[in-house]
């Protein structure tokens, strides 16, 4: 009887172990066709700088500050180093043509093709305020009659083609040999003069002098006479010196409002 029992007890226990070993071999098959490649985890995505705002689409300033780092192109390197060459001479020009001897000069550099050595040609000029006619008018003047200012590289051909041209009579500093340059600073103050805003660099010629009698014609101080005592060109101004009550008292007045005695 116990012998029965264990010989039974055998089979279950063998019959339990090929059932658990057919049920590992089923779990197995079912992943037989999956991929054997190692399992990677994906990097988080990378937030933008500043806290995790999102990036600002480009703008046209961008563009513009990209474009700033441009290397020079041969050409525009080449420019810079012909102008680096380059220094303002005052050359002297008959009275009452210097923009004929400009225009001679830059249509003559032109045809023999000498633009390698020169540069801008200037007739330095201001506006002016005076009176004509009793009315106020405003006309360009030369500030520096007969002189021309000249851009340029100088060399024994440069300055013969400059003596050459019809109208220029001589350089101005140095020698007739070898010509001088003006100076930077005077260079700055003449181009600031010619490139301010016309309000900045108006003048006004007022045909008085100073002890110059005139008579009042507007304001409160009409057909009044009085000396001039002191002239403000900047601004027009005149003041003068009018007898009231028997008391010199200075009156400012517009030149315009003034007539000569």
């Amino acid at each position: 009887m116990s012998d029965n029992s264990e010989r039974n007890g055998e089979r279950n226990g063998d019959s339990k172990a090929k059932a658990a070993n057919d049920a590992a071999n089923d779990n197995d098959s079912l992943f037989f066709d999956l991929p054997e490649d190692d399992y990677v985890t994906p990097e988080p995505a990378a937030e933008p700088a500043g806290g995790g705002a999102p990036a600002r689409p480009r703008t046209a300033e961008d563009d513009l500050l990209d474009a700033v780092d441009l290397p020079l192109t041969a050409d525009d390197q080449a420019e810079i180093e012909r102008r680096g060459r380059m220094k303002w001479y005052v050359i002297h020009a008959n009275t009452g043509h210097e923009n004929k001897v400009k225009r001679n000069i830059e249509m003559a550099v032109k045809s023999n093709h000498m633009e390698e050595y020169f540069g801008e040609v200037l007739v330095a000029t201001q506006d002016v305020t005076e009176m004509k006619n009793g009315k106020r008018s405003t006309v360009k003047r030369k500030y520096f009659p007969s002189y021309i200012l000249v851009e340029m590289d100088m060399n024994k051909e440069s300055q013969h083609f400059i003596n050459s041209i019809p109208g220029v009579t001589r350089f101005i500093g140095g020698t007739p040999l070898k010509p001088e340059p003006i100076s930077r600073e005077e260079v700055d103050r003449i181009l600031g003069r010619i490139s301010a805003p016309d309000e900045a660099r108006t003048t006004v010629d007022i045909p008085y002098d100073v002890g110059d009698s005139v008579q009042v014609m507007d304001g409160p101080f009409t057909e009044w006479i009085g000396v001039i005592n002191e002239i403000n060109h900047d601004k027009g101004k005149l003041k003068v010196m009018i007898s009231i009550f028997g008391s010199e008292t200075p009156v400012e007045l517009d030149f315009l409002q003034v007539k000569p005695v």
